[in-house]
């Protein structure tokens, strides 16, 4: 197994300057991009290989992980919550578990993260002392969402054993009821089991922003009163507003979009 930490990224038909703007934001960061691998199906890799291949990152097909239909994968990108976004979200469950055979450390992003510092020496760390961490939505519940749009994994039993749990339970779904993400599935075991949160380390709403938290990365009026420090995060997941424009525009106004927008 290669010891050291991969980032894992995501890109179907439709994403390629989501992917653009990712690489750039990792390599802009400090991130190696030759630890960064990124999965695609196959009726994507005419225009998402050689965006990976200028950045000198890793390409993987859909194929080599083993998904369930790998010719039926989207022509284009889908709204969060539709069948074939879904689908998309599992390939991704089983990319992560896939990795984590080869990879004794894998930070998963959604192509939507913008990167505004190199985190990868603080997840590490986190791995001394919990298997999984976890992004959150910030909502106002116990159990918390844990949010699958940026996560860190360590291979061990507990992480394999979750994520093959996962996928069991997706595989033997009857195909005539809806599908349920991945999100889905694992907030329905914590909230059976809360107990199981004491393998996950929340990471800092306030080192690892959510769409909602957006105001975080904006100049605003001075305080009331002297601050004696600021926040400093990590990244910017443009997540809470649904369609590519709008991620764009959130990601513009953060400073994590950079690519040229004319």
């Amino acid at each position: 197994m290669n010891e050291h930490v991969i980032i894992a990224l995501v890109a179907t038909k439709g994403l390629e300057d989501f992917l653009e703007n990712s690489l750039t934001g990792l390599i802009r960061v400090g991130v190696d991009p030759g630890i960064v691998h990124v999965a695609r199906p196959k009726n994507a890799a005419k225009t998402i290989d050689p965006i990976i291949s200028k950045a000198g990152a890793v390409v993987h097909s859909f194929a080599e992980f083993g998904p369930s239909s790998p010719d039926a994968m989207p022509e284009h990108y889908f709204d969060y919550g539709t069948e074939p976004f879904i689908a998309v979200n599992w390939e991704k469950v089983r990319y992560i578990r896939w990795l984590l055979d080869r990879y004794r450390h894998v930070v998963y992003a959604d192509l939507d993260v913008g990167w505004l510092a190199d985190p990868l020496w603080y997840l590490d760390a986190v791995t001394k002392f919990f298997p999984l961490a976890f992004q959150t939505e910030a909502l106002r519940r116990f159990p918390p969402v844990l949010c699958w749009g940026f996560l860190s994994a360590l291979s061990s039993n507990t992480t394999r054993t979750l994520l093959d749990t996962m996928l069991c339970d997706y595989n033997a779904r009857p195909r005539d009821l809806p599908p349920v993400d991945e999100q889905n599935t694992l907030d329905a075991m914590i909230a059976k089991n809360p107990s199981f949160l004491g393998n996950v380390y929340l990471l800092p709403e306030g080192l690892f922003v959510n769409g909602i938290g957006y105001r975080h990365l904006l100049n605003e009026p001075a305080a009331a009163a002297p601050l004696h420090g600021k926040i400093e995060p990590f990244v910017f997941h443009a997540n809470w507003t649904v369609g590519l424009a709008d991620k764009r525009k959130l990601m513009a106004q953060t400073g994590t979009w950079l690519l040229n927008t004319d």
